[in-house]
């Protein structure tokens, strides 16, 4: 070890004025380029954490929105709040009522496990104070010809 700093600084000291500032020049340029590569790996590391943040934020936000309650937070202007009192139905009404309707039936049959009605076409609907959801029920195809028969024969009448 004692051999190799000995020659170091031997070889140091037969060096001209010119050599050395060549030395430090390159010994200068390689520490520079060491440096913005560092900078540069962190940066990119910083922007990937920010991301994730900003990911992780969206997921509390989302969930935050999903967890508040279902308020009606809408400001009317004077127009709109006069149409809403001269409406024939309002907004709230509908919302209200809109899961209350209950279809009357004039038959039900159940075939392979689905179980079918038969709309009542006289007195089509009632409605249900206790209702709090409709339910959905897959008919076969020649109820589903009645049922858009009766469809048909309602846009008739109120047309």
């Amino acid at each position: 070890m004692k051999q190799f700093i000995s020659y170091i600084v031997n070889l140091i000291g037969k060096l001209s004025v010119v050599d050395m500032i060549i030395i430090i020049a390159l010994m200068t340029f390689i520490i520079l380029i060491i440096s913005v590569i560092y900078l540069y790996k962190i940066s990119t590391l910083e922007i990937k954490e920010s991301e994730v943040n900003d990911m992780l934020d969206l997921k509390e936000i989302t969930k935050q929105i999903e967890e508040s309650p279902k308020k009606r937070n809408i400001e009317l202007t004077p127009y709109e709040q006069e149409q809403e009192e001269k409406a024939i139905i309002s907004y709230d009404e509908l919302i209200k009522n809109s899961n209350s309707m209950k279809i009357n039936y004039d038959d039900e049959d159940e075939s392979s496990g689905i179980l079918v009605k038969k709309v009542d076409l006289k007195n089509i609907a009632d409605i249900d104070e206790n209702s709090t959801d409709t339910e959905v029920h897959v008919i076969s195809y020649k109820e589903e010809e009645a049922f858009l028969e009766a469809l048909k024969n309602l846009k008739n009448m109120l047309s």
